[in-house]
């Protein structure tokens, strides 16, 4: 048995056929453990007891879970893959690749069921090449991985409906992950329509009922296209024979809690187990999958042009240092003349306007306008963000909240003042700059259920607002016709992030905001407003710099440091309540991985040194990195720092492909 707890060990366990039949692999079953009880997932059933030391007994099992939950071979092997890799306990592992509470079937609340309409598309030549390309290649063998590189609004869609479509009349399956809950209903619409069939929605989002009766109906072949985010490449999807990663590039793909791992990846080893095709998508492709396809070992196709044939956005640029923000002392967010002026003449016109600021709340700190103190979290060693509209102080990382101080506590009589604009603030900033501005917003301050975000939504979509202010959230494959301008109303902070990854991020960030602009029949227009607006970044987005260039630099830059993709990162966290333990673990942790290393390879070892947020829910944090050459090295540090740290009381946690600081 695995157990679902942080134990690498795996339990042997008897039972009685008599009373619980077959028990086979992959059934979950329940089982004492310790001084309780708890669901355990069979590993392999053997007919001897193993030798056991004297006065030792197998503890029985008790009870065989509903064998409709059974894992699946290839989901199981995808589980011991993860587990191996990304060094995380095979229990665990396996635990969140099922629903929750299997032991006790939860009846699904009666969802409405709306019809599926059946609206077959025809492709233009270019789509219909790229299928065409897609099908003829090597069927039914393992090395069928596609990148389909398609410019925002190119109708990469349309290619995988058709994709999906041509499997399904082979009397196979479909899965199709998104980077973001939001697409999920947008996107099951058009597959819906394109293929005549049911499609499930797949994400954590779902009550727990819903989640065992959509296991049920997919694990029994009622449905066989199933769309989601990442944990949907866990689905029991049998006879699978095509799997869609949508902007494959998006770093949300990797889970950052727990059971750590990388949806892309693990959806390119299923693929490669079930022997289906894997298709990456993105108008962006991360440099991971671009030195693949350099290597041979992806099949390149691109979409060069919009579906409607229209031109790509025409992209502004305005400088802060010339152009002064309007409105100071009325107005907080740095919005420039010229900008105003555009958007203001997209609203006349009765067009739609997108502004992308990745940053909530009112203020992004309070200072002290006596002594200069920055009131900060006693958790965390972050500013607490002021909200206004619900006068608090919120941290970002652990959650806290509390009033507004009426005076700064370290000098008992300065009077507190707001710096740096957010979501909130520009919400308000806007109604005072512009006329007819209705206005919504789409940050997770206001979106805290899938309900209430398929509102904003639709309701955005439906023209009822003609702003939308959005974060991260906003630039991800959204499609709203209406929208011909996008403001990026800050580019600096996507520029000056402090990690090798950056400009890789931003590019792709600028290119899907800038998508969102000129989708349906009239021409789009960006405007990004910024200091540094001499950037690489900069330059590429508005083509003065070739992106291609572009990317070989970054990828050269990458393989002259030894940075994925030509290594593989692994990060060590070290955290305690006591900063100066976290400290001195990390130390010896380093010393000791230092001594296993090569030499040639302890260049490679980065740290210690404190977290890019030092301290995080009253724990002080300190990281070490390594960057590995292959993956049997990377496998063998992790074993020896875990080995090393034992039961030093110190929380470790080991990343491998870490993508955030």
């Amino acid at each position: 048995m695995a157990v679902p707890r942080p134990l690498d060990a795996i339990f042997d366990y008897t039972y009685d056929t008599d009373t619980l039949g077959e028990v086979e692999a992959g059934d979950w079953v329940r089982v004492p453990f310790g001084k309780g009880r708890l669901n355990a997932c069979v590993i392999s059933v053997h007919s001897e007891a193993p030798t056991l030391p004297e006065g030792v007994k197998l503890r029985a099992v008790e009870a065989r879970l509903d064998p409709v939950f059974r894992v699946l071979p290839e989901i199981m092997k995808l589980c011991s893959f993860g587990s191996e890799y990304y060094q995380y306990p095979l229990g665990e592992a396996l635990a969140s690749a099922i629903p929750p509470k299997i032991e006790k079937p939860i009846k699904a609340r009666a969802a409405r069921q709306p019809g599926v309409s059946h609206s077959p598309r025809t492709l233009s030549g270019a789509q219909q090449a790229v299928s065409e390309t897609i099908s003829r290649i090597d069927a039914g063998s393992p090395g069928r991985v596609f990148l389909l590189e398609g410019v925002t609004g190119s109708g990469k869609t349309e290619v995988y409906i058709d994709q999906v479509k041509r499997v399904l009349d082979a009397g196979g399956s479909a899965l199709v992950l998104v980077p973001e809950i939001a697409l999920t209903a947008q996107l099951r619409e058009r597959f819906e329509s394109g293929l005549g069939v049911p499609a499930a929605l797949w994400h954590s989002a779902l009550a727990d009922g819903q989640r065992q009766d959509l296991w049920r109906r997919v694990r029994l072949g009622e449905i066989r296209v199933v769309i989601g985010a990442r944990s949907a490449v866990f689905a029991p999807l049998q006879k699978l024979g095509m799997i869609i990663v949508d902007e494959e590039h998006d770093p949300t793909y990797k889970q950052e809690e727990r059971f750590r791992y990388q949806g892309r990846d693990l959806a390119l080893f299923r693929g490669r187990f079930a022997k289906a095709a894997v298709i990456l998508g993105s108008a962006t492709p991360s440099l991971e999958t671009l030195q693949r396809v350099k290597e041979g070992k992806i099949h390149h196709l691109r979409l060069d042009r919009r579906f409607s044939e229209k031109q790509l956005p025409a992209i502004h640029l305005v400088s802060l240092l010339e152009e002064s923000p309007v409105g100071a002392g009325t107005v907080k967010t740095h919005l420039a003349e010229t900008t105003i002026r555009a958007m203001q003449e997209t609203l006349d016109r009765g067009e739609q306007v997108i502004l992308f600021l990745n940053r909530r709340g009112y203020s992004q700190f309070l200072l002290c306008q006596g002594c200069g103190e920055v009131k900060k979290c006693t958790q965390c060693s972050i500013s607490m963000t002021h909200y206004q509209k619900r006068p608090l102080l919120k941290c970002h990382v652990c959650g806290a909240k509390e009033p507004v101080p009426r005076h700064c506590h370290a000098c008992g009589t300065g009077e507190w003042m707001g710096m740096g604009s957010g979501t909130e603030s520009l919400e308000d900033d806007l109604r005072l700059v512009l006329n007819g501005a209705q206005i919504l917003r789409l940050d997770r301050d206001l979106i805290t259920s899938q309900q209430r975000l398929e509102e904003t939504l639709d309701e955005f979509r439906a023209k009822r607002a003609n702003v939308l202010i959005g974060t991260q959230m906003l630039v991800k494959g959204h499609d709203f016709p209406g929208v011909t301008c996008v403001v990026v109303v800050s580019v600096d902070m996507l520029l000056k992030w402090p990690d090798f990854r950056a400009s890789e991020r931003a590019l792709q960030t600028l290119v899907q905001v800038s998508g969102r602009a000129g989708r349906g029949e009239l021409p789009g227009r960006v405007f990004i407003q910024g200091y540094d607006l001499e950037h690489p970044v900069i330059r590429v987005v508005t083509g003065e710099l070739d992106r291609n260039e572009f990317l070989a630099e970054e990828l050269a830059m990458r393989e002259m440091l030894a940075y994925p993709p030509f290594s593989r990162l692994i990060r060590f966290r070290f955290e305690s309540k006591e900063e100066s333990v976290s400290r001195e673990v990390a130390r010896g942790a380093a010393e000791e991985l230092r001594r296993l290393l090569p030499e040639e390879l302890r260049g490679r070892l980065l740290g210690p040194s404190e977290a890019l947020l030092p301290r995080a829910n009253g724990r002080y944090r300190h990281d070490l990195y390594f960057k590995s050459p292959g993956v049997e090295l990377l496998y063998r540090a992790g074993q020896a720092i875990r080995a090393w740290v034992g039961d030093r009381d110190v929380d470790l946690i080991v990343d491998v492909d870490p993508y955030h600081s």
